[in-house]
């Protein structure tokens, strides 16, 4: 099975919960859920897949039981949504560009707008959120979801040499051609949540707990958030 077939019975699953389930509390949710921010070359994606990959050990937990991973894969279902044309590549490389190369788009290529597509994401990534048992990587879903108690947010950061060397080792490029990669991309993600929530990504107030992923590994990282989300659950009920 695909991930995007994966993604799509994990909808199904939720479509089942709201006709089976306890009625959904929109001001609460249903299950803790973690979003994941984080400095590019920090290691948010290693974390999130470790993540998923430890949480499917616990199945024999109920509260770890139906967990899904929704970072790349997001973007692939909206844009398969007919209403929706917009390049899957397009939203998993570009968190955000300028209303002016946006409208440039459309008038040449005859594309929908970024803002559409990307508020059709936010939608989609709130009613994950108010279901819970989702891990979220970056997209903005730290600030989208900040209002559900049941969240988890966290932001993974290191300094920049480490990030240089590790986006040189991953994309196979010079450091020259690694800094200016992790340079557009934390520009783009910071841009992306002061432009839709006036907020700065930076801002360590913003979550729950922030690493320095140079001195604490993905793995030490994991089994702290899985504990975290017994405690939440915990405090929940």
């Amino acid at each position: 099975m695909t991930e995007i077939h994966k993604l799509a019975s994990f909808v199904d699953s939720l479509h089942y919960r709201e006709k089976t389930g306890p009625q959904l509390d929109p001001k609460k949710g249903c299950f803790p859920f973690i979003t994941i921010s984080r400095q590019a070359g920090a290691g948010g994606q290693g974390l999130a897949t470790l993540l998923a990959e430890e949480i499917q050990k616990l199945h024999h937990e109920p509260l770890f039981q139906g967990w899904q991973l929704c970072n790349q894969e997001l973007c692939q279902m909206i844009a398969q949504d007919p209403a929706l044309k917009s390049s899957v590549e397009s939203l998993r490389h570009t968190e955000y560009h300028s209303h002016a190369e946006d409208m440039l788009a459309q008038l040449i290529y005859g594309g929908l707008s970024q803002d559409l597509v990307v508020k059709k994401m936010f939608h989609v990534m709130r009613v994950f959120a108010l279901h819970g048992k989702v891990i979220f990587v970056g997209r903005g879903s730290t600030f989208l979801t900040h209002d559900l108690p049941l969240g988890i947010h966290v932001r993974l950061e290191a300094p920049l040499e480490v990030r240089v060397q590790r986006m040189m080792e991953g994309l196979h490029v010079d450091a020259k051609k690694a800094r200016n990669v992790i340079e557009e991309k934390d520009k783009a993600k910071a841009t992306l949540v002061k432009t839709y929530f006036h907020k700065d990504i930076r801002d360590p107030l913003n979550y729950d707990a922030v690493w320095n992923t140079a001195r604490v590994t993905v793995e030490e990282i994991a089994r702290i958030l899985i504990d975290m989300v017994r405690a939440r659950a915990a405090r929940a009920s």
